[in-house]
């Protein structure tokens, strides 16, 4: 999914999506981070458009609420091209 842009927004049978998030740690346990993206939503290759591609970006941060775990606990707000939106996150899909 795309930070910032609705789910179920964009349907189709394919999707395709890239986003990049950088978190960079400003003390052990509080990073701060910024993430943008790109992704587009269609029936079969032939019915792909350029014109229908979205886009976000946003930031966020992070703290370290379990050093021994590893788990990481924070806050994002991202914009897509028509709304902001705020999410919570515990965890990480990323290795510690």
């Amino acid at each position: 999914y795309l930070r910032g842009v609705p789910a179920l927004r964009y349907q189709g049978d394919l999707i395709m999506l890239a986003e990049t998030e950088q978190l960079f740690n400003i003390t052990p346990r509080w990073g701060i981070l910024g993430f943008t993206g790109i992704g587009t939503a269609f029936d079969s290759l032939e019915n792909m458009k350029s014109d229908e591609i979205v886009w976000n970006v946003g930031g966020g941060f992070r703290y370290l609420i379990a050093r021994v775990l590893g788990l990481k606990v924070g806050a994002d707000v991202g914009r897509g091209p028509e709304d902001w939106a705020f999410y919570v996150t515990i965890g990480t899909a990323w290795l510690k």
